[in-house]
């Protein structure tokens, strides 16, 4: 479901597309998934997705998005294909809405954490694909990243957040004790690493582009044509190391708990390695990196703190709280394991 409600409805968003697209419409379906309002448009010979942006989403993102997936297309990386306006342009403006329309993509999605070990594979081989076209890419940015996300100060500012909720937890809140346990144990790990990981290991971490965001919720299947990526508003310059281990505990079914399998990890780093190479540092520093990233976020917590109807939010965050523990006590074992197994990397 769109995070604003639509300003669109069938009369409109029949005439937007003939008058714009030069496409007349015979059947729409709305589709209840992310945070756009979707829109699943039948013309006579094709079918498309309409997408209504909410305010927030501003032109530039759009074009950044349709540059990449223009440049990745020639590349040959499964993308979505986005249709021009009789303007030339890959968006419309409606209402202080950006709508952009793409050919429909034929095949299936899959939720988190139900990728068998071939899907989980796969999942690598792609990203290390993706990452390989896209280091000839110009334009990305690092975008602040490394600071709200890998820091020391990022890491302070949610040992505060989190201790600001731990006051302002619910009486009646059905999950109280938990949440409590929960986040006291996010705040330990906080500071134990505050007090000893060097923070200026980050700097000789492997920078790429990538995707940002990439994981099994942004892979469409199609098991004759192939899988395709979509969502690339995020993408910019980061450590691809984390985006290689939080996209591999996203899609592996033995992983749902939290708990991942470290022979299946092991595989996953191999695999993206056939295409990218990473420096000693990404491999014994992985699960550090990645503990870093989400040990002090509240995220779930919060949400359903404010509205008990929210219990996806919740499932995702015990989800990371149980993933946190691991790699707070597999960190060691996970970073030998990449060093002695995985060998295609520079060792200087």
């Amino acid at each position: 479901m769109g995070i604003q409600k639509s300003n669109l409805n069938e009369q409109i968003i029949k005439k937007l597309l003939e008058e714009n697209y030069g496409i007349k419409m015979a059947e729409i379906e709305s589709i209840n998934r992310g945070t756009a309002n979707i829109f699943k448009i039948k013309s006579d010979d094709k079918v498309y997705i309409l997408k209504e942006f909410s305010e927030g989403r501003t032109k530039e993102s759009v074009i950044k998005e349709t540059n990449i997936i223009n440049f990745l297309k020639e590349k040959g990386i499964n993308v979505p294909v986005y249709i021009k306006s009789k303007n030339n342009s890959f968006y419309i403006d409606f209402e202080n809405r950006i709508i952009i329309l793409q050919e429909c993509i034929d095949g299936y999605t899959m939720k988190n954490n139900t990728g068998d070990y071939q899907k989980t594979i796969e999942s690598a081989k792609i990203l290390g694909k993706m990452t390989q076209a896209l280091e000839s890419y110009q334009g990305l940015e690092e975008d602040g990243i490394i600071d709200r996300w890998f820091s020391i100060k990022s890491l302070e500012k949610g040992i505060i957040n989190m201790e600001d909720l731990i006051d302002k937890l619910n009486k009646d809140n059905p999950y109280k004790v938990t949440f409590e346990k929960d986040l006291q144990d996010k705040i330990s790990m906080s500071k134990d690493i505050l007090n000893n990981f060097n923070f200026e290991i980050i700097k000789k971490l492997t920078i790429m582009n990538s995707h940002g965001d990439y994981s099994v919720q942004q892979l469409i299947y199609n098991d004759k044509n192939g899988t395709t990526v979509i969502d690339f508003e995020t993408a910019k310059k980061l450590p691809i190391i984390w985006e290689v281990l939080r996209s591999y505990s996203y899609i592996d079914e033995e992983a749902k708990n939290g708990e991942l399998n470290i022979n299946t990890l092991v595989e996953y780093v191999k695999e993206f390695t056939k295409y990218v190479k990473l420096n000693k540092y990404d491999l014994k520093y992985a699960a550090q990196l990645y503990l870093i990233q989400i040990v002090s976020s509240p995220f779930g917590y919060k949400q359903y703190n404010d509205d008990y109807t929210k219990t996806d939010l919740l499932e995702f965050a015990f989800f990371r709280t149980n993933l946190c523990r691991y790699l707070y006590k597999n960190s060691k074992e996970i970073s030998t394991r990449l060093q002695n197994e995985v060998n295609n990397y520079t060792k200087v």
